[in-house]
């Protein structure tokens, strides 16, 4: 059996090619239109963290006036570089998740902080930012967010 990759870009946008030699063509495509979508939100991340503990400040402006009433925000606490049981390396493993709904338009922003536990080192402490329609499943955009350690 041979397997052959398999990319979902936003939550509904899948592209699979079966051909070695098609790779870059058909996932380039893919990942051009993804980067020509205007965003919905300007979003922005910004955090600490202790050994234990960290706090994830989350502020989410809409760039249009267009009603998007099935919006969250999904905010996934990660650990980057975890080493497998069979040695393999995997980056952004999700350790916790939060969601809201989020139901503002321009001019209102919405501005929230996440407090969290956490067992990571503080430099593979990561946080991923993903609006997603939850009628469609599409996610909108992202953002991320790399922890240092606070002084």
């Amino acid at each position: 059996m041979q397997l052959s990759p398999t990319l979902v870009f936003d939550g509904t946008d899948v592209a699979f090619e079966p051909n070695q030699n098609a790779y870059d063509t058909t996932f380039n495509q893919h990942i051009q239109a993804a980067k020509s979508v205007v965003p919905i939100y300007n979003l922005s991340l910004e955090g600490t963290a202790t050994n234990n503990t960290g706090s994830l400040h989350v502020r989410i402006l809409p760039a249009d006036t267009l009603v998007h009433d099935s919006v969250y925000a999904l905010i996934a606490i990660c650990q980057d570089s975890v080493i497998g049981d069979l040695g393999g390396i995997y980056n952004y493993t999700v350790k916790g998740l939060s969601s809201f709904p989020v139901n503002i338009f321009y001019p209102d922003s919405m501005d929230t902080t996440i407090i969290f536990s956490h067992s990571a080192p503080i430099d593979k402490l990561r946080a991923v930012l993903f609006m997603q329609d939850m009628h469609s499943k599409k996610v909108l955009q992202t953002t991320k967010y790399e922890f240092t350690e606070d002084k």
